[in-house]
């Protein structure tokens, strides 16, 4: 496995954050605008008309990005959960090599994975159902059998999107602390 020079970390370790980031931001806008809605359904009607009502949990127009937002939305949750837990640990205590071994692990991956698959798995049966009375409702063009199926799309691309995310340092002093601590390691 051919070694990564300091400016391909620096550079491997900011993509890593950049997509963790861009995919949280998405799912906290998601998660405030589900909660919305719950609390009103009509929230998002200011939004009609405009490319930002795709972005919002709405029901479907009809129209194909109309359905991507209402049912499709879903293939985000488990990645963008996933990368809220990888920033977590990356920025955690802890060596970076101990932190990339430990997130590599398929064992802990795989436990993270099924957390947030039944976590959503019961909020589909509680839209489906009512089986807790929390009030929570489809929308539009959701349909709940392909909400599970999405659901576990998304875990599936959550295993994978775990390969691309590095612990790599993304300052000059966080890779001249692992030189420092490899030189202090016992031989």
């Amino acid at each position: 496995m051919p070694t990564l020079t300091d400016s391909q970390r620096l550079r491997a370790g900011r993509a890593s954050v950049a997509i963790a980031l861009a995919l949280v931001v998405v799912g906290v806008l998601r998660f405030v605008t589900d909660t919305l809605h719950e609390l009103d359904p009509n929230y998002w009607r200011p939004l009609a008309g405009t490319p930002l009502r795709y972005l919002v949990r709405a029901p479907s127009d009809g129209s194909w990005a109309g359905d991507l937002n209402a049912q499709f939305f879903k293939l985000l949750s488990i990645p963008t959960g996933l990368c809220l837990v990888w920033l977590g640990h990356r920025f955690g205590s802890g060596t970076l090599e101990q932190k990339a071994k430990d997130f590599a692990d398929p064992v802990i991956r795989a436990v993270w994975i099924a957390s947030f698959l039944a976590g959503f798995t019961l909020i589909e049966l509680e839209k489906q159902h009512d089986l807790l009375g929390m009030g929570t409702v489809l929308v539009a063009g959701e349909r709940p059998w392909l909400n599970h199926v999405s659901h576990l799309v998304s875990a599936a691309a959550a295993w994978f999107l775990t390969g691309f995310l590095k612990f790599e340092p993304l300052k000059q002093a966080e890779i001249d602390l692992e030189r420092e601590l490899d030189e202090l390691a016992p031989r």
